[in-house]
């Protein structure tokens, strides 16, 4: 049996009313009655076909965590926007289905618009790989004099816990 004690429903509480304070140009997506985590969209987060799918389930393995996820706006003109807003920090998730060192190199690159990255993998994790695209990034972020862009790696392991890899 579970035993929840008072600060555990007094944070769930006020999740709860900041989930529902949210106003119309929100769509409120989930919340997690447990942890207090929520996802909300953005009405101008526009979910693109095949990575949309894996962005939603992100938000929901990260609200069950307890992560406060808003889905941020992606309207502008020809600018790149972060896909996520959590822990006053931004957020860009990368879906890897089919991964080599070079398309991790350039998912981090085009995670700079971000504080973040997250990758979701969906056929398991090669560290070995992850590795190398890594320090092809890295390669790439100094030789452009951009190594203060560099965002933070992260990625979801095999039981949805977000993990920090460098």
């Amino acid at each position: 049996m579970i035993t929840i004690i008072p600060k555990q429903m007094e944070i769930r509480k006020a999740a709860a009313e900041k989930y529902n304070s949210y106003g119309s140009e929100w769509e409120k997506a989930y919340f997690d009655t447990y942890s207090g985590g929520y996802n909300v969209y953005h009405k101008d987060h526009h979910f693109s076909t095949i990575g949309g799918k894996y962005e939603k389930e992100v938000g929901k393995l990260l609200a069950q965590e307890g992560k406060q996820v808003e889905f941020l706006t992606e309207k502008g003109q020809n600018t790149k926007h972060p896909d996520i807003k959590f822990d006053n920090q931004t957020w860009d998730i990368k879906s890897i289905i089919a991964y080599t060192s070079g398309s991790i190199m350039d998912s981090i690159w085009n995670g700079k618009k971000a504080n973040n990255v997250i990758f979701y993998f969906t056929n398991g994790i090669n560290m070995g790989i992850i590795e190398k695209g890594y320090r092809r990034a890295y390669g790439r972020f100094s030789k452009f004099g951009k190594l203060d862009m560099i965002p933070t790696l992260y990625y979801l392991d095999e039981n949805g816990r977000l993990i920090k890899y460098k």
